[in-house]
């Protein structure tokens, strides 16, 4: 689907100074209901009625005194092309599209195509069509019920599922929202498009989006990068990913569904975290939009079980979180008020060791004076069938955990094992700090780990200097020999084993010699050709390199042989949606088993080393993270090379040096 790039922003979909409903009626009593609700001035347009459940109405669209900026279409798929034209030609520019769904039959594309290429060239902007609309708290064109518990706050959603939206609506009072999209099948405006306005929106803190499908990968790649530009963590959740969820993607979008390791790589590559179910992105948006985000992932927490505490421990571990020890002088000082904790461990079980009034406040107190954690946790059993007397001291700790977190100005989280909804008066005091109330464990330490690990990047465009040219090198389409590869990984720093090409077996003695021996000989063609006899190793002699060509048809190469060690493998393939993916992990004969680490190029280099210490591997010489960066380089300057791979490279302890090369290049890809 094309999208015309100069279409304007969403503003209007999501902020309307003045709004029309075309077709009013019972039916569409919740969007009625929800646009009178917002404040926002708005009108209806009925052809015989002049009120539909207390909307005033005009006759017709030529009655309307002014232009409104948004109109919501209500009418059916026979008359909604009429009513969006006459709407255009009088100035309106943003519609919301509930309908044109299966409703509308074999028709509803062809309607959908023609609207849209209208709205494409007159600037108009559409939600939809065949979505839920836009829920705001207080009132907004939302096509469902509004919850009462729906409140204002600084998260905002864009969701391709209509249903996953409204779950966002409907999740009680805990998230603040600044509004929830349901963008359908995105006839011209797409989940992109709200991202972009939700980074230089200033009530958004943190951006939510459930994704079906990429429609404009490279507006989606923009607007991640404004994000994390202008320090909007995202975080996203992508279905699509089995066989079978692929097939409902494509009955239900029409959109095909794009390489999922590429969409990770690109989330990742602007720090956008990527989850793998709904309540673990409720509960990350949680944390993120408050005003007090982890700066780390150094944790401690005061529970009122020691159970409870060993499980905060194992699932910290589990997803990456840090409990690390007191130090000594919060631990002296622990056990010096309160002698009954002999000796106090973090995290903190606090109960029975004083009075809980007098223990958890002044234990919280102690913690964060220590400015050793990151996030401070009040692990508290909170449920609305708690009875009263354990409401009364529940409610203490949480106060006590929000005044604690002013007064040190430390991240706070209340976090609860249990998934029930929390008593109002624990509601109220968590909005009172604006502190998370996390529900379950493993989902609370889940986002609490992706928070404090949230951090800006680096920008896409790399400022690399004057391109290397390497067309000489480029010798063909398709698979390059491994000679030409290594020459043009040479040319951008990558260090490659020395090597000389030959062309008969009488001068391979001389040419073994003058690299030292032992050496490899090689069949002169694309890399990894160990598979089909090509490599011979451990040529000790003139007369083995004279035997070893001979044995390979007489036309070879040399190479140096590096000596054993860790062996790794760093490459390149150009996704045709995202673009060049790096990749960096184990390599050699262990590569299939050990999935690399990925990322949209190109990459700087402390992107770069962040790659290979996620690994595991230790980069000793700097050689893999300074390889990375070349690769991210080699795909920006040269569009015609879709494919590198450099394995192995081989760590020892004298130097980093690859010993395979391959670049496969495709004229269909060239400038």
């Amino acid at each position: 689907m094309s999208i015309n790039a100069q279409l304007r922003p969403v503003n209007s979909l999501i902020d309307p100074s003045s709004t029309v409903i075309i077709g009013p009626s019972i039916r569409s009593a919740a969007v009625v209901r929800n646009m009178l609700a917002s404040g926002v001035e708005v009108i209806g347009v009925h052809p015989s009625k002049s009120e539909v459940l207390g909307l005033n109405c005009l006759p017709s669209i030529a009655d309307l005194p002014t232009v409104p900026e948004l109109a919501v279409v209500m009418v059916g798929h026979e008359r909604v092309e009429a009513a969006v034209y006459e709407l255009m030609d009088r100035g309106t520019r943003a519609f919301f599209f509930p309908g044109l769904g299966s409703e509308a039959g074999v028709d509803g594309p062809l309607i959908a195509a023609r609207i849209r290429e209208r709205a494409q060239a007159n600037g108009s902007m559409i939600i939809g069509q065949n979505c839920m609309g836009i829920a705001k708290p207080g009132g907004s064109p939302w096509i469902g019920s509004i919850s009462p518990s729906f409140h204002n706050g600084h998260v905002g959603v864009t969701s391709q599922s209509g249903s996953v939206a409204e779950a966002f609506t409907t999740i009680g009072p805990r998230i603040g929202f600044r509004f929830v999209a349901s963008t359908g099948s995105e006839l011209n405006r797409d989940v992109a498009d709200f991202m972009d306005f939700m980074a230089d929106d200033p009530q958004t803190r943190a951006v939510g989006i459930f994704i079906e499908t990429i429609r404009r990968p490279e507006a989606f790649i923009k607007a991640l990068e404004k994000c994390s530009r202008l320090n909007k963590p995202v975080v996203a959740l992508k279905v699509g990913k089995s066989n079978i969820a692929k097939r409902i993607a494509l009955a239900h979008t029409g959109a095909v569904v794009g390489s999922n390791q590429a969409f990770s790589a690109t989330l990742k590559r602007f720090g956008a975290i990527e989850v793998e179910d709904f309540p673990e992105m409720v509960e990350t948006l949680e944390v993120l939009g408050k005003k007090r985000r982890p700066r780390g992932i150094r944790v401690s927490a005061v529970s009122e079980s020691g159970g409870e505490c060993g499980l905060l421990a194992d699932r910290a571990e589990k997803n990456g979180v840090t409990f690390s020890p007191l130090p000594e002088q919060t631990a002296i000082a622990l056990n010096k008020e309160f002698p009954n904790y002999q000796h106090p461990q973090n995290p903190l079980d606090s109960w029975g060791i004083d009075a809980p009034e007098i223990v958890f406040p002044r234990s919280m107190e102690l913690l964060a004076q220590s400015k050793a954690y990151d996030t401070l946790i009040a692990q508290v059993d909170i449920s609305r069938f708690r009875g009263a007397d354990e409401l009364v001291w529940g409610s203490m700790v949480v106060e006590a955990l929000g005044k604690t977190a002013e007064k040190f100005d430390i991240a706070p989280a209340v976090v609860s094992v249990h998934s029930v909804d929390a008593p109002q008066e624990i509601l109220d005091i968590c909005k009172k700090y604006d502190m998370p109330l996390l529900r379950g464990i493993n989902t609370a330490m889940a986002a609490i780990g992706h928070s404090g690990r949230w951090r800006t990047t680096s920008a896409l465009e790399q400022n690399f200097g004057a391109p290397i040219d390497i067309a000489k090198m480029i010798t063909r389409e398709g698979a390059l020999p491994e000679y030409e590869s290594a020459e043009i990984l040479e040319r951008y720093g990558v260090p490659i084993a020395a090597r000389k090409r030959v062309t008969s077996a009488a001068d391979a003695g001389p040419v073994a010699q003058s690299l030292g021996f032992p050496v490899v000989v090689k069949s002169d063609g694309p890399a990894h050709k160990s598979a089909s006899g090509g490599v011979i190793l451990n040529v000790g002699s003139a007369q083995a390199a004279v035997d070893a060509v001979e044995k390979l048809g007489g036309v070879a190469f040399i190479a140096a042989q590096i000596p054993k060690g860790i062996e790794a493998l760093v490459g390149m393939v150009r996704d045709e949606e995202f673009g060049p993916i790096v990749a960096v992990g184990f390599g050699g004969v262990t590569v299939e088993s050990k999935k690399p680490v990925t990322m949209l190029g190109p990459v700087d280099l402390a992107t770069a080393k962040e790659m290979v210490a996620e690994t595991g591997i230790d980069d000793i010489h700097g050689v893999l993270a300074t390889t990375l960066v070349a690769l991210g380089r080699i795909a920006h300057e040269h569009p015609e090379i879709v494919e590198i791979d450099v394995n192995p490279l081989i760590i020892y302890d004298k130097a980093t040096i690859a010993v395979d090369a391959l670049v496969v290049t495709s004229t269909e890809n060239g400038k």
